[in-house]
């Protein structure tokens, strides 16, 4: 598989989106740092009934593995009233944060995602929906660092949809909160906890679905 071609990850409830293709020992710590991170939080709180707390233990034991937490801190809620499909919520946001990258990367995303009905109905099931699930931006920068962010997102709506990324809701019908966390990757911090991370992988791991673009 060449890295170049990678444009995200499905795994548990979590959509990873990569803006510049990661090298495939990144791509690989990713997918396990979430699956450990997914493990806990659902170990100590309920997935629908405690969003909130969820959140929080997932980001601790990322910043246990070696994502630093910008901060120290998680952004609190925020509420958005969604107008069309849920995906192009995603793109309108990161272009309101004026990261074209960003929103460049999670159409490419979102157009691989959408041809893998494997990975869709995963997600779906994962999610119940869309009720709560994670947008994950990754990239490195100037400097070779590799960066996440965190979006927590839990839908609103009267009725439940198959595919509820791509749906095109009624104006007004559907509502998203929304949390977020910014983490930066120390590799060394990584490294030093590869045997415990290898040791739970072993007894838990995640269905992952990789996304990336056809070679025609």
């Amino acid at each position: 598989m060449s890295n170049e071609l990678l444009t995200g990850l499905v795994t548990g409830p979590n959509l990873f989106s990569y803006i510049g293709a990661p090298s495939l020992q990144d791509h690989d710590d990713i997918a396990d740092c979430n699956n450990i991170a997914t493990r806990s939080a659902d170990l100590g709180h309920h997935r629908y009934v405690n969003p909130r707390g969820w959140f929080e233990e997932y980001a601790r034991t990322l910043s246990f593995l070696g994502w630093s937490l910008y901060g120290d801190s998680i952004h609190t809620r925020t509420q958005h009233l969604v107008s069309g499909s849920v995906a192009d919520f995603l793109v309108q946001s990161a272009h309101a944060m004026r990261d074209a990258q960003q929103a460049n990367a999670m159409i490419d995303t979102l157009d691989t995602l959408k041809t893998n009905h494997s990975a869709i109905l995963s997600f779906d099931n994962e999610t119940q929906e869309g009720e709560t699930f994670q947008v994950v931006p990754a990239r490195y920068d100037s400097q070779g660092n590799l960066h996440i962010a965190l979006f927590k997102l839990e839908l609103s709506v009267e009725v439940k949809r198959r595919s509820f990324l791509f749906w095109n809701w009624e104006e007004r019908s559907a509502r998203i909160v929304q949390r977020k966390a910014f983490l930066k990757l120390d590799r060394s911090e990584l490294d030093n906890k590869r045997t415990l991370i290898n040791k739970v992988l072993d007894e838990h791991l995640m269905r992952r679905f990789t996304l990336r673009r056809n070679v025609s």
